[in-house]
């Protein structure tokens, strides 16, 4: 599952490891003005799940959070 989060895209791709899903997150942002390279983070201890809905809904709930905690926002 994929969506945008200010100018960041957070995709969430939870891997199926026996009976659970494991939460992952990709966050990624364009190059800003005058830079060459965007970000890219990958985060792969968010937990496991029983559903996958549950992991991708925690995965996308984790990531906002983290970026509002490590990023402020463009005006």
């Amino acid at each position: 599952m994929k969506m945008n989060h200010r100018e960041w895209t957070i995709d969430s791709v939870p891997q199926k490891q026996g009976r659970h899903w494991h939460a992952w997150v990709e966050v990624a942002r364009g190059p800003w003005e005058h830079e060459i390279l965007g970000q890219i983070y990958h985060f792969t201890d968010i937990g496991h799940y029983d559903t996958v809905r549950g992991a991708e809904a925690r995965g996308i709930e984790w990531a906002k959070v983290w970026l509002d905690s490590n990023f402020e926002a463009l005006a």
